[in-house]
């Protein structure tokens, strides 16, 4: 090993752990579908019941869709701290059948939709939107002011788990989900604050998680890149000659790519000899690319 690569090697051993790294962009609560009785911030994030008064029935939803090509998504929502300390209102997802339906004073909850109640229980039904629903679930975990809720949603078989500051009810890896209705179109997850002071904050990127993403599990604002590297390999050495000579050069880059660009690999290879001129014995570039 050259001296050059062994400082490399080293460097890179005491390299510190980086932060974490967003891939896509934050999702935003549906500005066009938000009920007069909610205010948004936090650059449409937050939704909270300023309004509304008790009872408040309505709701709000991402301005954006998981679709069943998606795979599983994780998320959460951070409770409003100036809420009750047990919501009386739902987080979870909403189908989109349902999502015409947010200022209508239907509970989130049916349609095909899935609504985790701050009081400790599930509701779902996959009969046609309307102001009835079916109690599913009881005893599961209660949650208010401050708490954080966990999601893990699987679009394409419509399974939601859920958990709690960092406890997951059913291991969204191994663990069957809380729930599962009828797949959809496309689901939207939603933020209801039923009560005065009640909401929350969604969030959708790894630096804005407090709880680690599932393994298997991508981030909700998640998207995939045009390109993506999976690895990339440089070599170099230089023989100590007279006059500077390079006795190799070799780079080679193996790339995965996104749903635009694929190249699986491209390699290029230069043999110079150590004339005073420089030359060139062989020189290669192969480029393979898959169009969508």
């Amino acid at each position: 090993m050259s001296l050059l690569m062994m400082r490399a090697a080293l460097l890179a051993q005491g390299a510190a752990t980086a932060p974490p790294v967003d891939i896509g962009s934050a999702w935003q609560l549906d500005t066009a579908r938000r009920p007069a009785g909610y205010t948004l911030s936090d650059a449409n994030q937050t939704a909270v019941n300023t309004s509304g008064g008790g009872d408040y029935r309505r709701w709000v939803p991402t301005a954006r869709a998981i679709l069943p090509s998606d795979g599983k998504r994780y998320w959460e929502v951070r409770c409003a701290p100036g809420g009750a300390s047990s919501f009386d209102g739902y987080l979870g997802v909403v189908s989109e059948a349902m999502r015409s339906h947010f200022d209508e004073g239907w509970n989130p909850i049916s349609g095909g939709s899935i609504g985790w109640r701050g009081n400790g229980t599930l509701w779902s039904t996959n009969s046609a939107p309307s102001f009835n629903s079916i109690q599913q679930l009881v005893g599961l975990p209660t949650f208010g002011a401050g708490d954080v809720a966990m999601f893990v949603f699987d679009p394409a078989a419509a399974s939601l788990w859920i958990g709690k500051n960092g406890i997951w009810r059913d291991d969204p890896v191994s663990g069957a989900p809380a729930w599962t209705a009828a797949p959809g179109a496309a689901f939207y997850p939603q933020v209801q604050g039923r009560d005065p002071g009640d909401g929350g904050t969604l969030r959708s990127l790894r630096s804005q998680f407090s709880y680690p993403v599932p393994p298997g599990v991508q981030p909700l604002g998640f998207e995939d890149p045009d390109l993506r590297i999976y690895e990339a390999h440089a070599f170099i050495e230089i023989g100590w000659d007279t006059d500077l000579s390079v006795s190799e050069v070799a780079a080679w880059l193996d790339l995965g790519g996104g749903v635009r660009l694929t190249s699986n690999d491209v390699s290029l290879f230069l043999d110079h000899g150590g004339a005073p001129a420089l030359s060139a014995a062989h020189a290669a570039l192969y480029i393979e690319v898959e169009l969508p």
